[in-house]
This record gives structure tokens, sequence and C-alpha cells, in this order.
């Protein structure tokens, strides 16, 4: 059987362009993961990422922990892309913390975008882009790719986002569009979704292993377990 790692990215901040790039934070969480994922696989056959910096800054962290060529540069497919948080939203992205200000922000724009995934992913008529068939439809064209890779014995890694993550395994385990959003919901940046590729198909072996996220530091705090 083949193997696929869905690594959600590391924490990112907002910028003049939005929800952007890593925070230094993120960087560590990615690269952390990276030295996981190199000690656990030998070597990798494809690696991915979606298009957004976020995204793409994860998995060149992650490559970037694998010695010498025994981990491919990894190739873009926007399909492993988020939807469009703000727009869902109506709002922009929260900024990142652990301040009550921040926290209060971040379940406000939970609660908003919650409601806009329910009534967007309901649409099943509405075509073409920033609908919901439309990203549907580049999801699971991703995923058809990134099996293509891991054939029998192959091992392949991609960087994508929670929405989109949770989307994936909601179609493999079959949840309902209206539904799909509470398996992303509470999944930790630099995660690892597990998928493995058989005779049967692609099938979910882990959903959000955070474990070598999950550990005190020096000072007892657990600062790589971050959702936002």
């Amino acid at each position: 059987m083949g193997v696929i790692y869905l690594v959600r990215h590391g924490q990112a901040g907002t910028d003049e362009n939005g929800y952007g790039s890593l925070t230094d934070l993120g960087r560590q969480q990615a690269r952390n993961v990276g030295q996981k994922l190199a000690a656990r696989i030998p070597k990798v056959d494809f690696t991915v990422s979606g298009n957004l910096a976020r995204q793409l800054e994860t998995i060149e962290e992650i490559v970037g922990q694998f010695p010498g060529s025994s981990a491919p540069a990894p190739v873009v497919n926007a399909g492993w892309n988020e939807y469009d948080l703000t727009r869902l939203a109506h709002t922009d992205v929260p900024p990142t913390g652990t301040s009550e200000e921040a926290a209060q922000a971040q379940r406000s724009f939970q609660r908003r975008l919650d409601a806009s995934l329910l009534t967007w992913a309901a649409d099943e008529q509405t075509t073409g882009p920033g609908s919901y068939v439309d990203y549907r439809d580049s999801m699971l064209q991703a995923l058809a790719e990134i099996a293509e890779h891991a054939g029998p014995g192959q091992v392949a890694i991609a960087a994508s986002s929670a929405g989109t993550i949770g989307a994936v395994v909601a179609h493999l385990w079959g949840i309902s569009p209206e539904n799909w959003p509470s398996v992303s919901r509470t999944m930790v940046n630099a995660s690892i979704t597990k998928l493995i590729v058989g005779k049967s198909g692609i099938n979910v072996m882990s959903v959000n292993d955070h474990a070598h996220a999950d550990v005190d530091d020096e000072d007892g705090r657990r600062l790589m377990m971050t959702m936002r």
C-alpha cells in the first residue's frame, strides 16, 4: 500500500494581504512536524501544497528536514487551497494570540464562518469560481493526483489547510456537506492526517495527529499547540 500524509499548515499571521505567511511559531511548527516525519519515513516520493503562502512555506520547511535528496521539491496544486475564509465569514481573519481579546475575536469569527459554510456547502447548483461545487471538484482532483503518486510502497506529503483536509476526510467517510466542517474545527496547526492507498481505494488511518506538538516546553507550556 501507499501512504499519504496531509499536514495542516503552521500558525499563520495577518498582514496587508490578509491571512498570509507563517508566524515565527508557525515555522517552528512546520519544522517540528517535518522532523517527526523524517524520523518516521526514510524516503518521500512526492510533495505538494496549495498556492497559499502559509501552505507553500509549510511544505518547504517540511521538505527541508529530510536529508539530502530523500524528499523531492514540492509541486503546487491549487486544489489543496483553503476556501476563501474572509469572503465566507464577511470579515477579516482575526489576529493570532492567546489574549482574551484575541480569543473572543477568534470565537466570533468561527461562529460567522460556520454559519456561512453550512449555506455554502449545501448549494449544489451554483458553479464557477468561489462556489462549493468548484471547491469540491478541485479538492477531489488534487486527491486523485496525489493518490497516483502513492502507489505500493510510495509515500506522498501534502501541506494544506484544516478546511480542505477536513473536506477530504468527510468525503472518504461519507459525511454530508452540511456536516463536514465539524471535522476540521479542532484541527491543530501542523497536525498530520494519514491516508493509505490500496486496492480498495483511499482510506483514512488517522486524523489530526498532533502528539508531536502536545509536549511541554522547559517552562511547562505547550506553545506548539495552536489552532489558528
